[in-house]
């Protein structure tokens, strides 16, 4: 056994030496000694013995480096004249070739029955295939994905977190396991968050929209508002169509902040993404400076081609500046710009600062009137929030009531929004209802909702809303309306003396 094994070394080093040295001895054209023929020996066929085989353990095994050597009666000889030694590539090339064939079916093999032990659902076609390997990483990845699922589903958070960032490490073209990893980051581990949505932005450009704003939502509500302006004004730049929400949110970040510098930027910038916005910026720096009677005036002009945002925008500011009446008849000269919701939301807003207490309430009895349903619920809890009344509270609690509206994933940006609403509006009795519902429908403990409900019952420490927003599915209306009334107070704009 050990002789075969020392003969099976030779033959792998035999291969490639002896056939080297023929080569280089045929290079020479007969210039050197044989290599392998013995120089004591005629050097003619069939009586010249081989001294490359002598040092095997079983001589005639050398045949498989050197076909050339043969059995005659007087023992092993070679079968051609001296000029004729020549090497035998081709058989070093199978010999190679099926040893590595041989070596690669077993380490295929023996990783196949390692990943399906382990439970991955892999083929052992993307095992062996070399350009299907990526479907390796992609295997694995749903196997942690599923097991974090499991983790979530169980209770076990931090099981599942980490079961999520090892499924989307294993295969980060799986863009859903990204997303839900950046969204779990969010509230504890913020850093880690946006590292995320950086390497979904760039891993995945065509969902550069959809993550961009998911991006947005996680900012806002962790009140980052030096990363909501530099996202912002980059989106904004790229143009798109979500321009609009862009906008929005770079002026709202930028109040928050009170920094100017990037809106002067984007005034000087005159790439058609940036101009199109040019005047609804300078309209704004006035307000910024004080000059509102000049704001005024821009804002009750004519705004030839301006984004749809623009409309809403000059409505907005002019409620600000306690001018309700310029408002509504701004938004009565430009029917169809804007959506119903956008709409409806300004109108409420400039009857509610009007004290036009018969209009408010005939608007607030239209919405109210049909089967509720997200989008109104979403335009009255916003407003709710910004302007609490107890009593239309109660109207829509009632209604729901009669016309039960479900709790799924649909519809649990709705139920928040209700919870975040009785705490604005001071319904004690309702907040709790609704935290304990929310509780109860929730597969984990919902610890959270202990924080917002003693947030909104003055119980807690910590005054800032952002300590639980991160956490709460909030539609994005909301968002902003919890941010106006609890957040960092925004640049106040006042009506001229």
């Amino acid at each position: 056994m050990i002789g075969w094994v020392a003969d099976l070394f030779r033959l792998a080093w035999g291969l490639l030496y002896w056939n080297a040295r023929k080569t280089w001895f045929r290079l020479r054209r007969g210039q050197s000694p044989c290599p392998c023929q013995s120089l004591s020996d005629s050097g003619r066929p069939f009586e010249t013995q081989c001294e490359a085989c002598l040092s095997w353990n079983r001589r005639a095994r050398f045949k498989r480096v050197c076909p050339l050597l043969v059995d005659t009666t007087e023992g092993l000889r070679c079968s051609v004249a001296t000029a004729d030694v020549r090497p035998f590539w081709g058989i070093t090339a199978r010999y190679y070739g099926a040893a590595a064939l041989t070596v690669y079916v077993l380490v295929v093999v023996s990783v196949f029955a390692f990943l399906r032990t382990v439970g991955y659902p892999v083929s052992i076609v993307h095992v062996a295939v070399p350009p299907l390997w990526h479907r390796v990483g992609e295997a694995r990845g749903w196997y942690f994905l599923d097991r974090s699922n499991r983790a979530f589903a169980a209770g076990k958070t931090t099981e599942g977190l980490l079961y999520l960032d090892n499924a989307y490490q294993f295969d980060p073209s799986n863009y859903s396991a990204g997303l839900r990893l950046a969204k779990y980051y969010q509230a504890g581990q913020p850093g880690l968050s946006d590292d995320v949505y950086k390497e979904l932005l760039r891993d995945h450009p065509d969902k550069t929209a959809a993550t961009a704003q998911d991006w947005l939502r996680a900012l806002l509500a962790r009140g980052d508002n030096e990363k909501i302006t530099r996202l912002a004004r980059e989106r904004l730049l790229a143009g798109g169509p979500h321009a609009n929400a862009w906008m929005r949110a770079l002026l709202f970040a930028t109040r928050q902040t009170r920094a100017d510098t990037p809106l002067r930027e984007l005034l000087t910038d005159r790439r058609p993404a940036a101009a199109a916005w040019h005047r609804l910026l300078e309209t704004e720096l006035l307000l910024r400076a004080g000059r509102k009677t000049e704001a005024r005036a821009a804002l009750e002009a004519t705004w030839a081609g301006a984004p749809p945002y623009a409309l809403f925008y000059r409505v907005d500011r002019l409620i600000a500046l306690r001018e309700p009446a310029a408002a509504l008849d701004v938004l009565v000269r430009h029917p169809n710009v804007l959506d119903g919701d956008a709409e409806a939301t300004l109108r409420l807003e400039a009857y509610f600062q009007a004290g036009a207490n018969n209009l408010w309430q005939a608007m607030m009895d239209a919405l109210l009137a049909p089967r509720l349903d997200p989008p109104r619920l979403v335009i009255i809890c916003a407003h709710l929030i910004r302007h609490p009344n107890a009593a239309v509270f109660d109207r829509i609690c009632t209604k729901l009531e009669r016309e039960p509206l479900a709790l799924n994933t649909e519809t649990a940006g709705i139920w928040f929004s209700l919870l975040c609403t009785a705490g604005a509006v001071g319904d004690r009795v309702r907040l709790h209802e609704f935290t304990q519902k929310l509780k109860t429908a929730s597969s984990t403990p919902f610890v959270v909702l202990g924080m917002v409900e003693a947030f909104f019952r003055g119980e807690t420490v910590e005054r800032r809303v952002t300590t639980f927003l991160p956490i709460l599915p909030l539609p994005l209306e909301v968002t902003y309306a919890l941010l106006e009334r609890y957040g960092s107070a925004p640049v106040v704009v006042t009506k001229n003396a």
